[in-house]
């Protein structure tokens, strides 16, 4: 709180400062006292980017209070405790471990802000790294909304502040807010805003443009990720053709830096250091990129609405000489969240996951720059508004829905669920080793899974007196409570009239608007003109969409339904394979269909499985009997076939149903799906049927089948196994499908306009 209000205050002692300087420098008289309407116009200005700042911090220190634990997690064993805590209690602390990479980053100031609180206040608490890693954002808060306020007209800084206000209170980026080694994410933030904003704002040469710089170089001992702070910078300037000294190139040695200790790391690594996961081609790293661009939306296509304004702003600002400032600066913070979400999906397109919990704070940039560039484009001429006016409305529904299903649902929920069970496991696992050196607890696979994997780094730690005086009471009860740490709860149990207290400043410092006083001109209006290269940008970009579909097979097929069902549900498979519980059965054999464990609710209702209800069911599930006409059956499988307690097997029976013989489904099978090829050359005429085996409650309890398919075709199940990466990675398929339509009605529009015009 402390360091949110100060920030404010200082923001005001620089904002009086550039007050008096103007009235010194004025031809009129200064010795007139300031007028009661710019008073109030400096009280509410400080309300409004402290209640700002204050919301956000206030939501923040509910989802720790309610979801944040006392016993540190993962990697903070390492990066913090072996890497420095441990060293500087035992006096062999040097200033290089501070700077020692973890995988391909280099968190220097994380560990900076974890040796500093040991240091400062006796303990290794996350509470207290949470709320600070908290104050942290919202001063990165309070520095965007001065930007924006200070800028912008009244409703439009008021829109985009309660848009920052809610990206910042959400709990979609839980990792960051409950995990106390996540400072390097909203020290990066402020580090890109100073380092962006300062660039344009200042002269090259000048001491805060040198300022700037020195964030942009701070910026790189954060995330690994940073090196695009300063490229982004120098490409606006390139952009929009800025002209200046030499200097104005710095950035570039910055990302050149930044760069080097990338390749260095890679190369200095031990071969066991595990990296992201890199895309392992060009269709899998595009499917990657499309949906990060898509952020928050989980849906195919919401790229097209959600980077449509940044692109029209980009493309406007081409060659403006004459852009202001702000609009540069919106430019670089957009170019940066781009090229971003290209470094993730080839960092992690590899197996990608989806959208990552502690990346929302980053993806999020990108919706700040998109609004506000939908703000900057709503001015234009008259032609042009009833489509800003759709693509606007658009935005905000995507964005709205988007943001509300990542903090109810998914990764969000799960986590909400089992945080306080998990808290319980790794608390009662240390407990148990420092009051009786038992080694059980931290050995289970759960709790390894949730606490470290490394238990001999652990144990390592704790049997030492000294670090063992560190941990929080409420860990280790032989330490006595802590001041720090009691005024840190107590600030977090208040959150709800903290947040109270917020939100009255914000809606009174928005009261107080009048009489404001921008330190910057507000920026030029961008103009309409139609600019040539703009059309041939767009239209290979539509272009280029439109050729990349043939990439895929049926590329103008899509339906995910119809996509799917020449790999699982060809025209050879078996019809009306019905399938039905065996012995006694708590569900109706309807429930069978879809019964599977799969990613993807189209691919899911092809499948008949032992899922119900979960992992929970046990028992065998038969098909109907079918005629064998052909010499070769694929049968599409999901699940755990080869496992202690579960099978997929074909059953021979004669005319009368008698078993004949059984074969097993060999595996093991890949993630989610693959064809399992089975010879009944020798069977042809007899009757087989499909059974499941499902013996096991884990997660691993559950098998599925879909209709097998008769093939003289010895090759097919290859060939099916060769196309299913291009049907998994079919978001990006549609993707590319709005984009080229996107493009294609983009120029329709501007033909149209064009026409219009000469016309009247």
């Amino acid at each position: 709180v402390l360091l949110i209000f100060v920030t404010a205050i200082t923001l005001d002692a620089v904002d009086a400062w550039i007050f008096r300087r103007r009235i010194i420098a004025a031809p009129a008289p200064s010795a007139s006292p300031i007028k009661p309407s710019a008073q109030r116009a400096r009280l509410g200005r400080a309300l409004w980017i402290s209640g700002a700042a204050l919301c956000v911090f206030a939501a923040r220190l509910a989802e720790i209070h309610q979801y944040g634990g006392d016993v540190p997690f993962n990697d903070q064993w390492k990066i913090e405790a072996a890497d420095i805590i441990a060293p500087w209690i035992n006096g062999t602390l040097t200033i290089g471990a501070f700077f020692a990479h973890h995988f391909e980053h280099v968190p220097a100031w994380g560990r900076l802000l974890a040796w500093i609180q040991v240091v400062v206040t006796g303990r290794w608490d996350p509470l207290m790294q949470m709320t600070i890693n908290a104050a942290l954002y919202a001063s990165f808060v309070a520095l965007v909304v001065r930007w924006v306020r200070d800028t912008l007209p009244l409703w439009s800084a008021a829109g985009i502040t309660a848009l920052i206000v809610v990206c910042g209170a959400l709990p979609y980026d839980w990792e960051n807010i409950a995990w106390g080694f996540q400072s390097q994410f909203p020290l990066s933030l402020i580090f890109l805003f100073l380092h962006a904003h300062g660039s344009f704002a200042h002269a090259p040469g000048s001491k805060p443009w040198w300022w700037a710089q020195v964030a942009g170089t701070a910026g790189l001992f954060t995330l690994a990720s940073m090196w695009i702070a300063p490229l982004a910078v120098l490409a606006v300037c390139l952009w929009t053709a800025t002209r200046g000294p030499r200097l104005r190139f710095t950035p570039l040695p910055i990302a050149a830096m930044g760069l080097m200790m990338l390749l260095v790391i890679r190369l200095t690594a031990p071969p066991d250091i595990g990296f992201a996961q890199v895309a392992g081609s060009r269709l899998q790293f595009l499917h990657a990129w499309l949906d990060l661009l898509g952020w928050p939306a989980g849906w195919p296509g919401a790229v097209v609405v959600l980077q449509a304004p940044l692109f029209i702003f980009a493309l406007q600002l081409r060659g403006r000489r004459d852009a202001s400032t702000f609009d540069r600066t919106v430019l670089a913070l957009g170019g940066w969240s781009v090229a971003l979400t290209a470094a993730l999906a080839f960092a992690r397109g590899g197996e990608y996951p989806g959208y990552v919990s502690r990346y929302g704070e980053l993806l999020a940039i990108a919706l700040l720059v998109n609004a506000i560039a939908l703000v900057r484009l709503f001015p234009l001429a008259r032609p042009w508004r009833p489509a800003l006016s759709v693509l606007a409305l658009c935005w905000i529904i995507v964005t709205g829905l988007g943001l509300e299903e990542l903090s109810t649902t998914g990764h969000t929920y799960y986590f909400h669920n089992v945080s306080a069970e998990r808290m319980h496991t790794r608390r009662k696992a240390v407990q148990a080793y420092l009051t009786q050196h038992d080694r059980h607890l931290l050995e289970a696979p759960a709790t390894k899974a949730m606490l470290y994997q490394g238990t001999d780094e652990v144990t390592r730690l704790l049997d030492q007196p000294k670090f063992q005086a560190l941990l929080p009471s409420s860990v280790n009860p032989a330490n006595p409570p802590d001041l720090a740490g009691r005024a840190v709860r107590s600030l977090q149990a208040r959150w709800l009239p903290l947040g109270l207290f917020a939100l009255g400043a914000l809606l009174t410092g928005l009261a107080l608007h009048s009489g404001r006083s921008a330190p910057e001109a507000p920026p030029p209006m961008l103009d309409n003109r139609i600019d040539p290269l703009r059309l041939w940008l767009v239209a290979t970009l539509g272009t280029s969409a439109l050729v990349l579909l043939f990439s895929w097979p049926a590329p103008f097929t899509f339906d995910p339904l119809a996509r799917w069902r020449p790999l699982v549900s060809p025209a050879a498979a078996v019809r009306d394979l019905d399938f039905k519980f065996i012995g006694p059965e708590p569900f109706g054999n309807d429930r069978i269909v879809s019964a599977a464990q799969i990613a993807s609710p189209e691919l899911r209702s092809f499948f008949f499985g032992t899922a119900p209800a979960g992992p929970a069911f046990q028992g065998e599930i038969w098909s109907r009997p079918f005629r064998l006409t052909a010499p070769w059956l694929v049968v599409p499988i999901a699940g755990y076939p080869v496992s202690t307690g579960n099978a997929i097997r074909l059953r021979i029976e004669d005319d009368a149903g008698a078993t004949l013989e059984e074969i097993d489904c060999p595996g093991p099978n890949p993630r989610e799906l693959a064809f399992w090829r089975i010879d009944v050359r020798r069977r042809l005429g007899l009757h087989a049927r499909l059974v499941l085996y499902d013996g096991r409650t884990d997660t691993e309890g559950w098998v599925a089948v879909a209709p097998a398919i008769a093939t003289a075709d010895f090759g097919l199940a290859e060939r099916l196994t060769l196309q299913l990466p291009l049907e998994r990675l079919g978001a990006a398929h549609t993707s590319l499908a709005w984009i080229a339509i996107a493009c294609g009605a983009w120029l329709a529009l501007v033909g149209t306009v064009r026409l219009w015009k000469n016309v009247r």
